[in-house]
């Protein structure tokens, strides 16, 4: 059992790690998002999608282990027992970690899906703002343009 805890806290660590590199990779997607550096964004989410299926491998081998691990010692969660090894206290804390970058990664994606929309509603702006022109400038060449005659040749 005591195994058991080690590996969940070694499971729980290279989580962590993932989600801390997902925060760094959210800050600099917000840098590019407000440059407007397309490259930098599509590479950016493509990083960003690697992580999230590593996360995605750990988690498939993490959750499994923590059900039984709740299920042999017949409790709820890991935080409704008592402190008394120190590999219970480092799990909880690591668990208590991840929380709380989960919700630093949630506040900056939000950032940064408020920041996409601003640009997208920019843009959208200046393409009604052209078209605007262009169909003024149509109904200008209409108006202006001298209609065209046909000139006879000399016989």
């Amino acid at each position: 059992m005591v195994s058991d805890i080690k590996k969940l806290i070694e499971l729980a660590e290279k989580k962590l790690n993932y989600l801390n590199e997902m925060l760094q990779l959210n800050n600099q997607l917000n840098i590019a998002i407000n440059s407007q550096k397309l490259d930098d964004i599509k590479n950016i989410l493509e990083k960003k999608q690697d992580i999230i299926a590593s996360i995605d491998e750990i988690d498939s081998e993490f959750l499994p282990m923590y059900n039984l691990y709740k299920k042999v010692n017949r409790i709820d969660s890991i935080f409704n027992t008592p402190n008394n090894s120190a590999d219970k206290s480092v799990l909880k804390g690591i668990l208590i970690d991840i929380k709380g970058t989960l919700e630093k990664i949630k506040e900056v994606e939000d950032k940064n899906l408020e920041d996409i929309n601003c640009a997208f509603k920019n843009l959208e702006e200046k393409i009604n703002d052209v078209a605007k022109g262009k169909k003024g400038y149509i109904e200008y060449l209409k108006y202006y343009t001298p209609g065209s005659y046909f000139v006879d040749k000399k016989r």
